[in-house]
């Protein structure tokens, strides 16, 4: 239970607004070709995540693979390798507003003018 409840404290970090779409956008430019154009496998989402203990809710984007999520917040130490999705789920209660492939990703990213997002 201990491992756990810092498992938990350890996710949750102070938003770093502006630096999730970047990040989002160089894990598209990233992805593995069979990852390009599957949802299923690779997404980059945008929308809201809400602290559910702080209840602080911010604008926010991340990506998904398989069951794990990645963003800017968890990209480091020993949570680079993922943060499991129903964890992540549960602690940020993230409202998906946009999802892109890695394709769409890169495209948006080129056709904005190199904006990193929100595109909508």
């Amino acid at each position: 239970m201990k491992l756990l409840r810092e498992y938990i404290r350890g996710l949750l970090v102070e938003i770093a607004i502006g630096q999730c779409y970047p990040h989002a956008v160089k894990m598209a430019q990233a992805a593995a070709d069979d990852e390009l154009d599957d949802l299923s496998k690779f997404k980059v989402v945008h929308g809201r995540v809400t602290d559910k203990f702080s209840g602080e809710s911010n604008l926010h984007a991340w990506v998904e693979k398989g069951d794990l999520v990645f963003d800017w917040q968890t990209s480091r130490g020993e949570r680079a390798d993922g943060v499991p999705k129903a964890v992540y789920y549960d602690i940020f209660q993230p409202e998906a507003h946009e999802e892109y492939t890695a394709k769409e990703t890169i495209i948006n990213c080129v056709e904005s003018g190199m904006k990193a997002g929100p595109w909508k």
